[in-house]
């Protein structure tokens, strides 16, 4: 019978007792000596990187926490045994302090109904989210399946709806709106281009300022006159490179907050994608004749039992700066946590500090307990960062992040200041790959068209790119690129069937006639397009003159006989500059005296079926006047 099906007072009895018994051993160190004891709040397998702290549970929930997660640890199923120890946790501490609060003191109080309903009553007032309690509520068939509680939950999707207080309302990532990404990513990758060279050197003025103002406490000055003389030996310094010293980190924490936003921004990883990056991570590769710059680091999210693998991006150069800068600046804190681990009583809590200490994102505060900066951290940094920024949203932004945002409509208003999450930099990311406005962001410090070039290709023929490198791909940011091009289809089309003032092209004029004169209703759902483009029925994309709904489109064909061509009034007023280009040319041709009639008929028809798409949509224009005729005799 297999471990994990057995019944915990099965699991006893064939144990001896062992669960019971404090002695119990949870994990032994290198040496082969016990380490975490099953009465220890705090159990850690470090060869795993596991950390499972008890500590804040009650006892009447932490022996039975304990006891489940012991089954799942000692069971012969592949698991990742932090990822599923720290759900369980999260899981008991809510139901923990729920029943507190409701009188009870441990599981049993569910069972009945008057013990539910207050129970169902507090939960709510927790307001959590849907998919929070979705998570959490997977407890309660573990606790009925071991008979701690007899309570059947016949519907727990339905269970984590109630207890939310809304529908199954999944709010998606945030993208963020081109013109306030655009002034995160400069600003960022200009932080990174000024304080890149002297890396180093603010590094060992933090050392040596901290050395200064450990050695003036110990000659008995007070914290505010220890820092204050300590400060003022490297003010000449302090000025010319424009940093500051201070005890807290609050001046670096920016500085981290802005080379993150790079290796994210730029990257399309993970927040712990980005936290596996060393200082070898970035490389540069050839391919079809162009350099590639690519960044390795390692996830788990997508494998079984969170076995870690190497994983590739295509990035931009400023990325390697990113991370130099990030690692070189926080250099005398790397030193610093490294001596702290030899304080450490056992060796291998001494190894696990000093390989914490050598990750890319590191913490700077008096109050931190490990070397790695954690989320909370990262987006303390990115919080600063954004406040360092000061772009205030307008109308426009608003607009954008409502289209971009359905789910968070109207959370963003004009003249606030929209912080990421670390997360929102790779949805970010991939809305701007499929919504064609990468290339604009990579051009704002380096005019690498080849790179565009490069992400295009990596994201959309991956396999051969992948397969010429060796190197494994993320299909998760693929899945999510996919997302965003069903997204981007399905807003184009709500556009194009009930929103458009006009439309031209063949497809569009029989859109046109299809919703009639009342701009009033709606002639096509949100949910009705995403339903038929995700089945395949409705494909559109987006070419030089307008959107093509023939999903095999070349987009080299001629406007005025393509069936499928749909032309919005937006796309017909990006027409202007194009068609003025083309009489440019042609009258060019003409004055130069060039007999080529072939070239200067294809002008002369692009430009007068250009102007046709302006009389469509009511559009004022200088009609073209020249007798083609005439010209090509």
């Amino acid at each position: 019978m297999n471990e994990l099906t057995k019944p915990l007072n099965t699991i006893d009895a064939e144990h001896q007792n062992v669960i019971n018994s404090d002695n119990t051993v949870i994990s032994y160190s290198s040496d082969g000596k016990p380490f975490s004891y099953f009465q220890d709040d705090v159990w850690r397998i470090l060869n795993e990187g596991v950390k499972l702290n008890f500590g804040n549970l009650s006892d009447g929930f932490k022996s039975v926490c304990k006891r489940l997660i012991f089954k799942l640890l000692n069971g012969d199923e592949l698991i990742n045994k932090k990822s599923i120890g720290m759900k369980y946790i999260q899981g008991f501490s809510i139901f923990d302090k729920c029943i507190i609060e409701c009188g009870g003191t441990d599981f049993t109080f569910i069972n009945s109904d008057r013990g539910f309903r207050e129970f169902i009553k507090v939960a709510q007032s927790r307001n959590l989210k849907y998919k929070t309690w979705k998570n959490y509520l997977i407890i309660l068939s573990v606790l009925k399946k071991e008979k701690i509680i007899t309570r059947v939950i016949d519907n727990a999707d339905e269970l984590a709806v109630l207890l939310s207080n809304s529908q199954r309302i999944s709010h998606q990532t945030i993208a963020l709106p081109e013109n306030i990404a655009s002034n995160y990513f400069k600003i960022a990758l200009d932080v990174i281009a000024k304080y890149h060279p002297s890396r180093k050197i603010i590094s060992d003025t933090y050392e040596s300022f901290i050395q200064d103002y450990n050695k003036n406490i110990g000659q008995g000055y007070g914290v505010p006159t220890a820092r204050g003389y300590a400060q003022k030996n490297y003010q000449e310094i302090t000025k010319t490179i424009d940093f500051k010293l201070d005890l807290t980190g609050t001046w670096l924490t920016w500085i981290r907050g802005a080379c993150y936003t790079v290796i994210a921004a730029f990257t399309g990883c993970r927040d712990g994608e980005i936290k596996s990056l060393t200082k070898e991570s970035y490389q540069e590769k050839k391919y079809a004749g162009m350099t590639i710059p690519i960044i390795n680091g390692v996830h788990t999210k997508v494998n079984i039992a969170g076995v870690e693998r190497e994983t590739s991006w295509v990035t931009i150069p400023a990325v390697k700066l990113a991370i130099e800068l990030i690692w070189d600046i926080y250099e005398f804190s790397r030193k610093n946590w490294k001596d702290r681990a030899q304080l450490c009583s056992h060796i291998d809590e001494q190894n696990k500090m000093i390989q914490e200490a050598d990750s890319l994102f590191l913490s700077y505060t008096p109050t931190a307990k490990y070397p790695a900066a954690g989320r909370q951290g990262i987006e303390c940094s990115l919080k600063s960062f954004v406040k360092f920024v000061n772009y205030k949203a307008n109308s426009h932004d608003v607009a954008e992040f409502n289209l971009l945002n359905p789910s968070r409509k109207n959370e963003l208003k004009i003249g606030e200041l929209l912080t990421p999450n670390p997360h929102c930099f790779r949805r970010t990311f991939a809305v701007f790959l499929v919504r064609n406005k990468l290339a604009s962001l990579l051009d704002l410090k380096y005019q690498f068209k080849h790179i565009n070039i490069a992400m295009t290709s990596w994201y959309s023929n991956q396999a051969n790119v992948a397969g010429y490198f060796d190197m494994m791909l993320d299909k998760e940011l693929l899945l999510d690129i996919a997302q965003e091009n069903h997204e981007f289809m399905t807003d184009t089309f709500y556009h194009i069937y009930n929103e458009a003032e006009s439309l031209s092209g063949a497809e569009g004029k029989r859109i046109a006639n299809l919703r009639g004169d009342d701009r009033s209703t709606i002639y096509l759902s949100r949910d009705e397009i995403s339903r038929q483009v995700r089945d395949g029925q409705m494909s559109i994309i987006e070419t030089p003159v307008g959107h093509c709904t023939n999903p095999r489109c070349d987009r080299i064909c001629d406007a005025p006989v393509c069936k499928y061509a749909v032309v919005t009034k937006a796309k017909a007023l990006e027409l202007i500059p194009k068609r003025q280009l083309l009489i440019t040319k042609f009258e060019s041709l003409i004055e130069f005296g060039l007999k080529m009639p072939n070239i200067l008929s294809k002008l002369y028809y692009e430009i007068k079926s250009i102007e046709q798409c302006f009389k469509d949509h009511n559009i004022t224009f200088d009609v073209f006047k020249h007798d083609i005729n005439q010209t090509l005799l």
